[in-house]
């Protein structure tokens, strides 16, 4: 019995080894960020899912864009980064309930990326925007 106790005991420890070698280097986020008006109007939608690719570093494999309004207006998205830094705003014109979409939309950085914000946004005069943070399991 002490022998078979011993055997449980080894193989528990292989599962808990093997498991912590695990790296969180893989976990994907999904985000899901809306632009909505003071009335509940949503007027943007941005989805995809987050890649973290390690404690410097991320990719979005595709990352989606809606506009949900019928006014005329493009939306348009971003990523902040640890507040040090912005992607590239990505527009899209297509109006009323269309959308697009980007193909492996990444970054790394020197430091390590401790979260990420993504903003949607309408285009008007004073541009309309919501957010979403997002961190990196990776960097505690």
């Amino acid at each position: 019995m002490r022998l078979f106790t011993k055997a449980l005991a080894m193989l528990a420890t292989v599962v808990a080894v093997v498991g912590i070698g695990t790296s969180p280097a893989l976990a994907a986020t999904d985000y899901s960020v809306y632009e909505t008006n003071d009335v509940g109007t949503k007027h943007a939608h941005a989805w995809g899912a987050i890649s973290w690719t390690g404690a410097r570093s991320f990719n979005i494999g595709t990352a989606y864009l809606r506009d949900l309004a019928c006014d005329n207006q493009p939306v348009y998205w971003y990523i902040d980064v640890d507040n040090r830094w912005t992607g590239t705003e990505r527009f899209w014109h297509g109006g009323c309930n269309t959308q697009t979409s980007w193909s492996d939309v990444h970054a790394s950085d020197q430091y390590n990326i401790r979260r990420i914000v993504i903003w949607v946004c309408r285009d008007t005069f004073i541009p309309e925007c919501d957010y979403k943070a997002y961190s990196n399991p990776n960097v505690s």
